[in-house]
């Protein structure tokens, strides 16, 4: 009897340091910022540290806003003040600052606007400053955002009053910049370049990455005032810049200007070669954009996915605890008196009879949990369908605009007699009014992704061969039912295109002769 109370203690003790030893194994997580971040989280929920809970929670939230995820990042920036435990004015008054960043973004002035006023009910009470100044600059945008000019001035000309008298060259020379496009928005050029030209001066000096912005806004001045020839070298100049500091979003921008300038120069060859460069850098752009938001999101699904199997450890854990302090006692009681063996026995059916009862009502609320989470998920999936149907078409509705202009461009280059001038102000018109919708494309993946997260993923792995990135495309379009007419549009070319481009695509995936390619894709 001795020999098998032993053992069993034996038996149990080593099963509960392998357990032990597999949530170590799930504790060596990768090694990253984010993980960092939460990290910090955890630590300071577990010591209940209310300060180190808003500086942890302010972490995530700049990370979430570094990488776009604007709706965690305004979540943890709500976090953070709720969780400012000692009040502290400075705190405050930043975090509603950055978190007013985002609502411009997102185009929302009057929520963006309430919180700078409150950040600087902070700010100028304590004399915060340098918060005050960023305080009403972002004012400016605000109202410069919603066309009111003279307003916007006003908040420019305070901000730029006070980092004079604090002698912060670079917030002097970003609030210059900003009062420039305002009187450029006014049309009154000779301050806007005067203006324009203060900012790139100090930021020249500075080697301040600023200056390629600063460059472009003096090109657009000399483009504006009818200086073709001085606004296409000015933009040159900064296309150089921009290609030296590997900025893409500048670099994009330089191209675009030099597509308006040349065509307004009527060099119609070279505004149609810069108007496809440009095109190329957004498509690029956005692959690049998507990719790093893709990246994020993976890394904390994945700490959330290991932090839920850690939990899931330590809960068998203590469940294995239980059982071995249960036996322990039960072999004690066994070998302590025989004649209470009876009773042992029962009391041991009803602890494994409450055991099951306690797993039976787990498992039933863990379903019913899941019931509810599945029914809002679907609910989501249909909210976020119907924007994507959206997305599409306002994806086509541009792109075939794009092509109309395309299509006038060489059209115009080998005529003659037209009113050249008037059609090109037309065309200029048309083109600010869609190239300011650049983000169709940044929403459509956006959405896609929540929708379907896995789709692309599975999509590459049962691939017979590499798939193009249009063909990545023409699959995301087929699995949300798109026509080959819709598709058509979407991408650009013709529906006999789409026929062909969907028969070498199924020649890259496992299907059989009499299957159906929509179908196929509606499975993954």
């Amino acid at each position: 009897m001795l020999r098998y109370f032993f053992f069993i203690i034996v038996f149990l003790a080593t099963s509960g340091l392998q357990a032990q030893q597999n949530k170590e194994r799930f504790l060596i997580f990768e090694d990253s910022v984010f993980y960092a971040y939460k990290s910090r989280l955890d630590s300071a929920k577990k010591r209940q540290d209310e300060k180190e809970l808003s500086l942890a929670h302010l972490d995530l939230a700049r990370f979430y806003k570094q990488s776009q995820i604007y709706t965690e990042a305004v979540t943890h920036y709500n976090a953070a003040l709720t969780k400012n435990a000692n009040h502290s004015s400075q705190f405050a008054a930043t975090v509603k600052n950055e978190l007013a960043e985002i609502y411009i973004a997102l185009s929302n002035y009057t929520k963006a606007a309430e919180l700078l006023n409150s950040s600087l009910g902070y700010s100028e009470k304590q004399h915060f400053l340098q918060l005050q100044a960023k305080s009403y600059q972002l004012l400016g945008t605000c109202w410069e955002k919603q066309e009111q000019p003279e307003k916007a001035l006003t908040f420019q000309q305070r901000s730029l009053q006070i980092y004079r008298d604090l002698k912060d060259v670079q917030g002097e020379a970003a609030v210059l910049e900003n009062i420039g496009s305002i009187y450029e928005d006014l049309e009154d050029y000779d301050k806007a370049y005067s203006y324009f030209e203060k900012a790139f001066s100090y930021f020249k000096n500075a080697g301040n990455e600023a200056q390629v912005n600063a460059l472009n806004n003096l090109a657009d001045v000399y483009r504006k005032k009818g200086n073709y020839a001085q606004a296409i070298a000015k933009t040159q100049e900064a296309l150089a810049l921009a290609e030296t500091y590997k900025n893409a979003h500048q670099v994009e921008s330089a191209y675009k200007d030099l597509a308006k300038a040349y065509a307004l120069s009527q060099d119609f060859e070279q505004a149609h070669h810069y108007a496809l460069a440009y095109q190329d850098l957004v498509e690029k752009q956005f692959y690049s954009q998507n990719f790093n938001q893709l990246n994020a999101l993976q890394t904390v699904y994945d700490t959330k996915e290991k932090q839920a199997k850690i939990d899931l450890l330590e809960a068998k854990n203590k469940t294995a605890q239980i059982k071995f302090v249960g036996l322990l006692l039960l072999i004690i009681v066994l070998i302590a008196t025989t004649v209470l063996f009876f009773y042992v026995q029962k009391r041991k059916r009803q602890a494994r009879l409450d055991v099951e009862l306690y797993k039976q009502r787990a498992l039933e609320a863990e379903l019913e949990t899941k019931a509810a989470h599945e029914q809002n998920l679907q609910n989501q999936i249909q909210l976020k369908t119907a924007a994507l149907s959206k997305y599409s078409l306002s994806l086509a509705q541009k792109n075939k605009l794009l092509e109309e202009v395309s299509g006038t461009l060489q059209k115009l280059s080998t005529r003659k007699r037209m009113d050249i001038p008037s059609k090109l102000h037309e065309l200029s018109n048309d083109l600010n009014v869609h190239l300011q919708e650049e983000d169709e494309w940044d929403q459509f993946m956006s959405l896609f992704d929540e929708i379907h997260p896995d789709f692309t993923k599975k999509l590459n792995q049962i691939a017979l061969q590499k798939l193009t990135a249009t063909e990545l495309r023409l699959c995301l379009l087929l699995r949300l039912g798109l026509s080959s007419k819709e598709i058509a549009s979407v991408l650009r070319i013709t529906p006999d295109s789409v026929r062909v481009a969907r028969y070498r695509l199924r020649k890259k995936l496992p299907l059989e002769s009499q299957d159906e390619l929509v179908t196929f894709m509606l499975k993954l």
